[in-house]
């Protein structure tokens, strides 16, 4: 498996597996579909939805990584709230 992926890291044409090349398309394309899923569920307003898939979709790796880091930060946040760390106390 090492030496298919070297193969593949060395991008020269008689290296290039396409059976490889398939499987990477898969996996991104499944990415874009969880990805566009998960903005579907978790947000409620139209234009918000809009600019997440356009992001996701036209910003290829980046998109995909900006609602993942988005969405970590929202659950944490969330997590976090509910043990009492972002409530204001007064003194």
């Amino acid at each position: 498996m090492t030496s298919i992926l070297i193969r593949l890291l060395t991008l020269q044409a008689e290296n290039v597996i396409p059976e490889i090349i398939w499987a990477l398309l898969a996996i991104y394309a499944l990415s874009v579909l969880v990805t566009i899923t998960s903005v579907w569920a978790t947000f409620k307003s139209v234009q918000v939805r809009f600019l997440w898939i356009l992001l996701v979709v036209f910003v290829p790796f980046l998109g995909i990584f900006a609602h993942c880091v988005h969405s970590l930060t929202l659950a944490d946040t969330t997590s976090l709230k509910q043990f009492g760390f972002f409530s204001k106390r007064s003194a």
